[in-house]
């Protein structure tokens, strides 16, 4: 049997036609089964499959948001949103449109996609790539789209906002070592959170995770420093007040005994600020607060000795730090004598080097634990406001939670060269 011989110019014809066809078919295939990964990946998140929904993402991928400073490693990103997966309180982001380009040997490809949120319409970009045999987001970039006849007014309403980070931004790019040794001070308590400085001096906010900054959270007993001013400048308290027990039991045994003010102050003695809330009431504690322009206070007859442990009662980092320093510089609407006496019983240590005064607090909220630090540090003649929020990541294990919020502020101090 005599087998036909093609002329090699026939050959070369018949693979140039059928070659194309053939790398289309593969291209076909691989941004078929990417727009399903990418579905599935959006589909992990909604459905709160923290597991999979980081494993899609590589290891050595980044994650940006839409807040400008959200620029995560993988890992960066997985603490993040734990939390939120584990509450059950994540995302629903569905796919609008989606385009896929590959690379030409098939091992990466890169993609554009519109996605319904509950931001609204996002544009999600990115790079993926193929390792042994797996596919994995190397980059994500979450956007808002805004359509360019609403972008002057978006503009102006983030005006403000931007004016205030990008001090802080530029500060951070100046300075990475300091961010990364600030980032693993929070990574070494197991702590995830931020902490915000100013600077009277320079006139300048410092710190670590500045997305945080302008978020905001329940003062819990960081606010008895309000509290105590109030009570003060009514008239309701005087500075040798004692709250007096009546032989309830109380929920820690430092609070079951008669308390002067220092000492309600210095151990938190919750139900000792009720009584004094209540004894308040919620109009004249409504007319303050609004002259302290302190955060957003949600009070009603119904919460009046819970507003700051629990609600819509809130108040941000940056907030903190610019009542701390109107009350230091004693520029609130009170008399000295008020703020004088408040910023006495607020020391917290003094030594050689350095004073610290402020008050913590611990919130929880939807059942995540976190707490605070505020308040001030007087060294060398100069003066820094601080509030410091941390947030166990580890939920169910918060041994060093409370130490913790005091201990970072210090180490954050020692870090940025104010204190040894």
């Amino acid at each position: 049997m005599k087998i036909k011989q093609f002329p090699a110019c026939v050959l070369v014809i018949l693979l140039i036609l059928h070659c194309p066809a053939r790398s289309q078919n593969t291209t076909d295939s691989i941004t078929n089964y990417l727009d399903h990964f990418m579905d599935q990946w959006h589909r992990n998140a909604a459905e709160c499959n923290h597991d999979a929904y980081i494993g899609s993402m590589s290891p050595a991928g980044v994650y940006i948001g839409t807040d400008p400073t959200e620029h995560w490693t993988t890992a960066e990103f997985s603490a993040w949103c734990k939390p939120f997966f584990d509450r059950k309180h994540t995302w629903s982001f569905h796919k609008v449109t989606r385009n896929i380009f590959t690379g030409r040997d098939g091992t990466y490809a890169w993609f554009d996609e519109l996605l319904e949120t509950q931001m609204g319409l996002c544009r999600g970009s990115g790079i993926l790539s193929k390792t042994d045999g797996a596919w994995k987001i190397e980059q994500y970039v979450l956007s808002a789209t805004i359509p360019n006849d609403k972008m002057h007014n978006v503009t102006m309403q983030k005006k403000q906002a931007d004016s205030l980070l990008i001090p802080g931004l530029r500060q951070a790019a100046r300075d990475a070592e300091t961010a990364l040794r600030l980032k693993a001070l929070f990574d070494e308590h197991r702590m995830n959170g931020t902490i915000v400085i100013f600077d009277p001096e320079k006139k300048e906010y410092d710190g670590y995770n500045p997305s945080r900054w302008d978020s905001g959270y329940l003062p819990a007993s960081t606010f008895k420093i309000a509290n105590t001013l109030i009570g003060l400048e009514t008239g309701v308290i005087d500075t040798g007040y004692i709250f007096k027990w009546k032989g309830e039991k109380r929920r820690l045994p430092e609070w079951e005994k008669n308390l002067k003010l220092r000492d309600a102050f210095t151990v938190s003695c919750v139900p000792c600020y009720q009584e004094l809330a209540r004894k308040i009431g919620t109009d004249r504690m409504t007319d303050f607060l609004a002259r302290l322009n302190y955060g957003s206070m949600d009070i009603h007859p119904g919460n009046a000795d819970l507003f700051w442990l629990e609600g819509n009662s809130r108040i941000t980092p940056r907030q903190q730090v610019d009542f701390i320093w109107k009350l230091y510089t004693e520029k609130l609407p009170l008399k000295p004598a008020t703020m004088k006496a408040v910023k006495s019983i607020m020391v917290n240590e003094i030594t050689q080097e350095y004073t610290l005064s402020g008050k913590t607090g611990w919130a929880v909220r939807h059942g995540s634990n976190y707490g605070w630090f505020v308040g001030y540090l007087e060294t060398k003649g100069k003066v820094f406001v601080v509030a410091t929020l941390v947030e166990p990541r580890d939920q169910e294990n918060i041994p060093d939670f409370i130490v913790a919020r005091k201990v970072i502020t210090l180490a954050a101090f020692r870090i940025l060269g104010l204190i040894r």
